[in-house]
């Protein structure tokens, strides 16, 4: 049976190949045919409309999607969409999600959903790590901001977006202030005397070398500041 990344990733030709043994029942309900063919190439319903929904070709093989129920690609689309934002790695295994990443820039229009549901995305799996820090799901959370970062999904504006954001926690979980100062969104000085940022994440940029014990003396300096950064602060002058 064909992978997720190989139905993601495969030809208009191959994807023929992949379905035409495929034989829907027209009495089934719309989440049950989904269901069933997703069994037949085991892979559960996220996986199958995400790799199809995500793939490049299907939009002009209409044979397919109707197969699965869905009367148009903008259907196909709306749910794929609707399923990969929701999902916080229940259904979709990080290696997944990162191939899909690894695939958005093949096609512009998928390229573009992508950047818009990924706000939405990361909202909904910041949620579920409040409920339940597991370790699994954090490091798969790390992974796929390194990887929106890195492979030019998201530029400076989304950056600056996450920045405004009381989201400190998972930026520091992420290491999300790392990686802007890697791909040179921010001079970690900037970032430093900025509000938005929680006295942890100032700290951090102190033992990782980017601040000086002056810049700390300015900032201390500031009589706006909180009192749990300036206790912090102190303790680097």
């Amino acid at each position: 049976m064909p992978s997720f990344t190989e139905i993601l990733t495969a030809s208009d030709a191959d994807l023929v190949k992949t379905f035409y043994k495929i034989d829907p029942d027209p009495n089934d309900d719309f989440i049950i045919r989904i269901n069933k063919i997703a069994a037949q190439l085991d892979l559960n319903h996220t996986q199958l409309v995400c790799a199809l929904g995500f793939n490049k070709h299907i939009r002009d093989l209409s044979d397919i999607y109707s197969t699965l129920g869905f009367r148009s690609y903008k259907l196909l689309s709306y749910r794929c969409n609707e399923l990969f934002s929701t999902d916080t790695y229940s259904q979709l295994p990080i290696d997944n999600v990162l191939d899909i990443y690894s695939e958005r820039l093949e096609d512009q229009e998928i390229f573009d959903s992508l950047r818009e549901i990924l706000v939405v995305r990361l909202s909904n799996i910041e949620k579920d790590l409040d409920k339940n820090e597991d370790a699994g799901h954090i490091f798969s959370y790390r992974m796929e901001i390194h990887s929106i970062y890195n492979s030019g999904i998201v530029a400076e504006d989304f950056a600056e977006m996450r920045l405004e954001k009381s989201i400190g926690k998972y930026r520091q979980l992420s290491g999300e202030i790392d990686v802007c100062i890697d791909m040179g969104f921010f001079p970690p000085s900037n970032l430093f005397f900025q509000d938005q940022l929680d006295p942890e994440e100032k700290v951090a940029l102190i033992k990782a070398k980017h601040i000086t014990p002056d810049m700390v003396k300015n900032r201390l300096q500031n009589k706006g500041i909180s009192d749990e950064e300036r206790d912090l602060l102190e303790e680097f002058i």
